[in-house]
């Protein structure tokens, strides 16, 4: 699951800078449940924020977070290894997430079967253990057996991973 999760990043461009940040901490009960970590920095704001009003994180980071971390679970859990795309996802945003905090992802499969994967994921702050935003993300597989890692394979070593 870490090398997935390692290889999978350098094929996503849009949220290269957020997902790089993202550490994996744990994973447990057959791969069903994990567990990230991610700092937050100031680039991580809302561009209207003024660093006297606490300096709180835009909130399409915070969905970036749960979308990677979930896709990068479900995907994994594949048997089959194919590609998946979005069919449906919901957040639910409960508090903030403030520059130099970190956050904890963790993430559940709920189900993995032969068309979709869903996962849930809920984020808290870790200093604080309060709840920042739950989701859930349902994904659903395409493309042929072992498909998925095509792409990441086919990069070279010029890519930070």
């Amino acid at each position: 699951f870490a090398q997935y999760c390692q290889e999978t990043r350098a094929q996503n461009s849009f949220s290269s800078f957020i997902s790089k940040r993202m550490q994996l901490i744990k994973v447990e009960d057959q791969m069903k449940r994990s567990t990230f970590e991610i700092p937050l920095h100031q680039s991580d704001c809302h561009p209207f924020a003024l660093a006297r009003q606490g300096q709180t994180v835009h909130g399409g980071v915070i969905a970036t977070i749960m979308e990677d971390t979930t896709t990068m679970h479900i995907c994994a859990n594949d048997p089959r290894a194919r590609k998946a795309m979005t069919t449906d996802m919901n957040f639910s945003f409960i508090g903030v997430g403030k520059v130099g905090r970190t956050l904890s992802i963790d993430s559940k499969i709920l189900k993995i079967g032969g068309v979709l994967g869903v996962a849930e994921a809920n984020v808290k702050d870790v200093s604080t253990g309060k709840l920042i935003a739950v989701g859930r993300h349902t994904m659903m597989f395409i493309g042929e057996d072992n498909s998925s890692m095509e792409f990441a394979h086919s990069l070279n070593s010029v890519f930070d991973v």
